[in-house]
């Protein structure tokens, strides 16, 4: 076959996004032609929809090096680094693009999309005035000035910015955003039934948005299987791992979504002594190990070796140890991923005396924040996209926590987010005495400790750079009427947590 046969052949495969043959047909060209910059950025794309984004950079690199002025290879690299949280890299890229051509509007989008995800008001601001200079009034810009001025606590002028532009299906992600910060604007507020509708709107939006495979029935038949199998566990017949003291034992912090994990994470993480790894996959990793070994059964649990555990709890290390730069053994590491509350049995399976911190907030609130939260969806996440299937997961996770402690000896430490709010001090003394640490002054100040990190891993990433506001406790009593329709499934837990 020709080279453009085959360059055709390439192109047709992409097109149809058969992204493996189209890498194939790619690489077979640059055996001829390896430095055909075209070739090189289409199979740098097609790597990186394939999730091979350090090999995809590989291949555009090697096509700047060939154009340096390339505008294509320069956006793609922009691209590329923020795929891998490289901010600073992708940040270069999009400004070289910008010298390029300077109306080049995707990256002064992108450029605003870093620096409002990065908390950096200064130069998101810079950057709002640099583009309408020179693209006037395009509702991009108009769409991250609304943004800033929510965050700046200006909230009329954010809803006029906002509410004099909207964006049609083709700019449907910048329609969510619009609306999920008007929703906010107007929570701030107090226009709450404006806010209720713009935050059911972005639901909306995620609706249409989502993979047709999502399926949020999956997630909730995965927390009633574990509900069933642990009510039914016999805990005398239940295997415990022979294991020397000196083993490793992680320490987690769970909770539902919303419930002040991240709050929690952030002051923790002001203590010179502790170390939080935010929103990994080490724990699904594991669960994903054992579905492997179990045949996706719990009952065959109680089978697994003694050498297959300190298999997995090596692995598991591993995979904690490969999200850490360096390594400090005097440090405390804590896993903090909300949703791992699902996995507590499993997870006890293979560390029988892990300790596990859990956030609790007030079921109302809980599930209410959850609505008006933007999510990345999944499985978990597509509960959230109404009020009745928010309250309908959250009763089946408390039902299976509940189940847990039911079950087994839980060295676990219980942290309300309104106690947190009164007196962060008293509350967070207690998490300190279960670490086995002792109190610093730094946790006073944890926004400074927010500020300091590049990006916060959750949709909460706006909120914890502030000092600790009280707006956020009993939310739920100022949408009374929406709530209404679930508080009939939340009210046992209210009584259960003592709200």
């Amino acid at each position: 076959m020709e080279v453009k046969e085959l360059f055709g052949s390439a192109l047709q495969e992409h097109k149809k996004r058969n992204f493996l043959s189209a890498e194939k047909l790619y690489k077979q060209i640059l055996k001829t032609y390896p430095n055909e910059v075209s070739t090189l950025n289409n199979l740098g794309t097609v790597l990186k929809e394939l999730g091979k984004n350090k090999e995809a950079i590989f291949y555009y690199e090697k096509a700047l090096l060939v154009k340096p002025e390339d505008l294509i290879t320069n956006y793609n690299l922009g691209l590329a680094f923020a795929s891998i949280d490289e901010f600073q890299k992708s940040i270069n890229y999009y400004e070289k693009v910008i010298k390029i051509d300077e109306k080049h509007i995707q990256s002064y989008q992108n450029l605003m999309d870093i620096y409002e995800k990065t908390n950096n008001h200064e130069k998101l601001e810079e950057i709002i005035i640099k583009a309408k200079y020179y693209l006037k009034d395009n509702p991009i810009i108009k769409l991250y000035k609304g943004n800033l001025l929510y965050k700046k606590e200006k909230f009329d002028e954010a809803i006029n910015n906002l509410e004099s532009i909207s964006f049609d299906f083709n700019k449907i992600k910048q329609e969510q955003l619009r609306v999920s910060t008007l929703g906010k604007c107007y929570d701030r507020s107090k226009h709450f039934d404006k806010a209720f509708d713009n935050f059911s709107q972005a639901n909306r939006i995620s609706l249409k948005l989502k993979n047709k495979n999502i399926n949020k029935d999956l997630y909730l038949e995965k927390v009633e299987n574990r509900n069933i199998f642990f009510n039914k566990l016999n805990k005398k017949k239940w295997p415990s791992s022979k294991l020397s003291e000196s083993s490793d034992n992680p320490i987690f912090i769970i909770g539902f979504p919303r419930s002040g994990t991240t709050l929690l994470d952030t002051i923790l993480s002001s203590h010179p002594s502790i170390e939080v790894i935010e929103e990994k996959s080490m724990v699904p990793k594991l669960i994903g190990s054992l579905n492997e070994l179990t045949k996706n059964k719990l009952e065959n649990l109680k089978d697994i070796s003694n050498d297959q555990v300190i298999t997995l709890r090596n692995n598991y290390f591993k995979n904690l140890n490969s999200h850490i730069k360096d390594k400090d053994n005097s440090k405390l590491y804590i896993d903090k991923l909300p949703l791992n509350i699902i996995y507590v049995g499993e997870i006890l399976r293979i560390f029988p005396d892990a300790k596990f911190i859990i956030s609790l907030r007030h079921p109302c609130d809980c599930v209410l924040s959850c609505f008006m939260q933007t999510f990345e969806i999944n499985n978990a996440m597509a509960n959230f996209l109404n009020l009745e299937d928010s309250a309908k997961l959250y009763d089946h996770v408390m039902k299976l926590w509940t189940q847990y402690i039911s079950v087994f000896d839980i060295n676990y430490h219980e942290v309300k987010y309104e106690n947190i709010v009164k007196d962060l001090e008293k509350t967070i003394k207690p998490v300190l005495k279960f670490l086995e640490l002792p109190w610093n002054d730094n946790l006073l100040e944890f926004s400074k400790t927010a500020k300091q990190k590049q990006q916060i891993k959750t949709p909460s990433y706006d909120q914890v750079i502030k000092p600790i506001y009280s707006e956020a406790s009993g939310r739920w009593k100022m949408y009374e009427k929406q709530i209404s329709i679930v508080y009939p499934i939340l009210k046992t837990w209210i009584k259960k947590f003592s709200y």
